[in-house]
């Protein structure tokens, strides 16, 4: 018991509501990247009309669950007051013309009428671009990539990136990072996390309806994680950002 204690006492120590990984990257345990030098936030894989997708393809996923994406995307925006906003690829499920996910990018593209927005494409956005312009969104455009300062951010599913200055991470989604934790007898959880090793950082799925990816045990999707070497998973507990080595 008394061991118990000093484990759970070292836990809460270590545990911190946001964690700045450089003072040019801040990990928010929203599931979000701010970049203080450049006033830009960075949210991957909304998975925006998740149930909608699976109910067209047959699986009948309750669409009576909630699905707070949106209103938690602009509520922070509202806090950080942001110059942009980088929505790092997956932004759809499936860019299927049904009411639904008009609807959804819609109250998107309106919820975040008060902040400039780059939205970058990725794997699940095929066919979004004509969705857009058929849901009276024609002013928006996809981009493959942003380099931002010294950074350079993408989705993920793409092979090839320019060379990166000394300074400079690149900043992916795509594989709904998560890890693990357990308590080596009956407890076990899995948390999602951001991922980092040298110059490379995988951002979690902002969407709640991602599962999440084992890192220890799944083969990345994206030719650059699978060439990376991670040393740390900062994982997402109870609102909070713990640090663990890998």
């Amino acid at each position: 018991m008394e061991r118990a204690k000093r484990t759970l006492t070292t836990f809460l120590q270590t545990v911190t509501s946001t964690h700045p990984l450089t003072p040019a990257l801040h990990l928010d345990p929203r599931h979000v990247l701010w970049l203080p030098e450049e006033r830009t936030l960075v949210a991957a894989d909304l998975h925006l009309g998740y149930v909608w997708a699976h109910r067209h393809s047959g699986q009948l996923l309750p669409i009576s669950a909630p699905d707070d994406t949106i209103d938690r995307l602009a509520g922070l925006v509202a806090e950080y007051r942001p110059a942009q906003l980088v929505l790092l690829g997956d932004i759809v499920h499936r860019a299927i013309p049904i009411p639904a996910i008009r609807d959804q990018l819609q109250s998107l593209a309106s919820s975040l009428s008060s902040v400039s927005v780059r939205w970058i494409a990725g794997n699940h956005d095929y066919r979004l671009q004509p969705l857009l312009r058929d849901s009276n969104l024609p002013g928006i455009s996809l981009e493959p990539d942003l380099p931002i300062g010294s950074h350079f951010l993408t989705h993920g599913d793409q092979p090839d990136i320019p060379a990166l200055a000394p300074a400079g991470w690149l900043i992916i989604g795509h594989e709904h990072p998560a890890i693990h934790l357990h308590d080596r007898v009956t407890t076990s959880v899995k948390c999602p996390c951001f991922l980092a090793g040298p110059n490379i950082l995988i951002l979690p799925a902002f969407s709640h309806w991602s599962a999440g990816t084992n890192i220890r045990t799944t083969p990345f999707l994206s030719v650059h994680a699978r060439a990376a070497t991670f040393t740390h998973a900062y994982a997402i507990v109870a609102g909070r950002i713990l640090p663990i080595p890998l």
